[in-house]
């Protein structure tokens, strides 16, 4: 192993311990730095996943490593599951959406009857 192949697996070492302390920032830094060097490292791809703050860097990083290595069952469940929440989440904000609406329409039905009787038209 070269002296970068040493440099990264240190970086990786580090990298893994912060984030397994909580320190994501520093964590998604030294992941970074691996990166830098290497755009296909998959162990970083997958832990800059698994600190990144957005659903969707998760998702984005998930995908980069599958797509370095496809049977990576790790990574493959977890972006299974990070789509499964987002379509749950999704299929929320519809529903509410839709619940809204109705709302909106009754309490406007309720105000133009309140009107309506109020000016003697009823």
């Amino acid at each position: 192993m070269g002296e970068q192949g040493a440099e990264i697996d240190e970086l990786l070492k580090v990298g893994k311990q912060a984030a397994r302390e909580g320190n994501r920032a520093t964590a998604r830094v030294i992941f970074q730095q691996v990166l830098d060097q290497d755009k296909r490292n998959e162990q970083a791809l997958f832990w800059m996943a698994s600190v990144a703050d957005t659903v969707e860097d998760k998702q984005r990083y998930l995908r980069a490593t599958l797509k370095v290595n496809p049977r990576n069952r790790k990574a493959k469940r977890y972006l299974d599951q990070l789509q499964q929440a987002t379509a749950e989440r999704d299929s929320r904000i519809v529903t509410y959406g839709i619940l809204a609406v109705i709302l909106l329409v009754v309490l406007a039905v309720v105000v133009v009857l309140g009107v309506l009787i109020l000016s003697g038209g009823l």
